[in-house]
């Protein structure tokens, strides 16, 4: 029986085999480029897209002349994990999750602070409470999420009140948990934030105290990789984000209908309700100074004291205040 030519011998598969190279080549290269491209975009964490949301509302994901990419995060701890990891080089969190970081030895920077969103922060009670001061909690089953600014906000406010966490019975629980066990009757106080303090105001719940006298429970922290601090290049382009949010979130400031219309779209809730949550807001980028640092550390020094950290904290170690005159209307 006779033996069929290869396909090497073909003159068919001859006359493509240059072609076939080059497209292998090319293959290659697009795939390197595409590779280089990722290794050298800013990655960006963000919760509920709410980040690269308020950059393009603004229009200040234009003219941007790096590569931006976004990693989805469900919390500010696991964004915090992901960046001391050197997986992401920055992000979007509130005030707790840095001092938790910090005293886990995360290698992570505070590099930007917005401030004004006190207000979101509330100790609840059902409509049927008889309770009318936080003194009148003493005893109660009051829900929170372990390590949160409304976990500051209820231990602030018992100690004001006279109360020790001891005096009461805290049960540490989700916010979507504790919404249910909420409404169900089987809380007698709830400390959390918008918009789940809107949900349940909707349906009858009052506010016994909210953050209006401890401003640090309104600070949001813009926080970065050391690693990626380190880096000259991509220093200069978190100099630059930090701007752009900055002016971002001035604008949706000033816009607060056309913002609520982006936020709802993008988390999927009622634009009323965050109509509801905007106005209870001023929230504008301010310069790290020791305003902010003092804040901050009033909050850690509490955690610590209720041994929610194991061991006091210098947060002042933790800033890093070099993009100071990016912000707007700063020198």
């Amino acid at each position: 029986m006779p033996v069929k030519p290869s396909a090497a011998k073909h003159p068919l598969t001859r006359q493509f085999v240059p072609y076939l190279r080059a497209l292998l080549c090319g293959a290659a290269l697009l795939l390197t480029d595409s590779a280089t491209a990722a290794d050298t975009a800013l990655k960006m964490g963000d919760q509920s897209g709410l980040t690269q949301a308020l950059l393009q509302a603004a229009g200040e994901d234009q003219g941007i002349t790096y590569a931006l990419s976004w990693h989805p995060f469900l919390a500010g701890t696991t964004m915090l994990e992901a960046l001391s990891a050197g997986a992401i080089d920055a992000g979007v969190v509130g005030n707790a999750p840095p001092v938790f970081a910090q005293a886990g030895g995360f290698d992570v920077r505070i590099v930007g602070v917005a401030s004004g969103a006190q207000n979101n922060n509330a100790l609840l009670v059902p409509q049927s409470s008889t309770a009318t001061q936080v003194a009148d909690l003493k005893g109660q089953r009051i829900a929170v999420a372990k390590g949160s600014s409304g976990h500051y906000l209820l231990l602030a406010a018992l100690q004001r009140a006279g109360l020790t966490p001891r005096d009461v019975n805290i049960a540490y629980v989700s916010p979507v948990d504790a919404q249910n066990a909420f409404a169900s009757g089987k809380l007698d106080a709830w400390a959390v934030w918008y918009p789940f303090v809107g949900q349940a105001t909707s349906r009858g719940a009052r506010v016994l105290v909210d953050g209006s006298d401890w401003p640090e429970t309104g600070l949001n922290f813009t926080v970065a990789s050391l690693q990626a601090l380190n880096d000259p290049q991509r220093a200069r382009q978190l100099g630059d984000l930090l701007a752009r949010l900055a002016r971002a979130q001035a604008w949706a400031t000033a816009h607060p209908q056309e913002w609520a219309e982006v936020f709802a779209q993008t988390t999927r809730l009622p634009v009323a309700l965050v109509q509801e949550m905007l106005a209870h807001q001023d929230l504008h980028y301010v310069p790290i100074e020791s305003s902010v640092i003092t804040s901050q550390q009033r909050l850690a020094d509490l955690f610590a004291s209720e041994r929610l950290i194991p061991r006091p904290l210098q947060v002042q170690q933790i800033f890093d205040a070099r993009f100071n005159p990016l912000l707007p209307n700063n020198p």
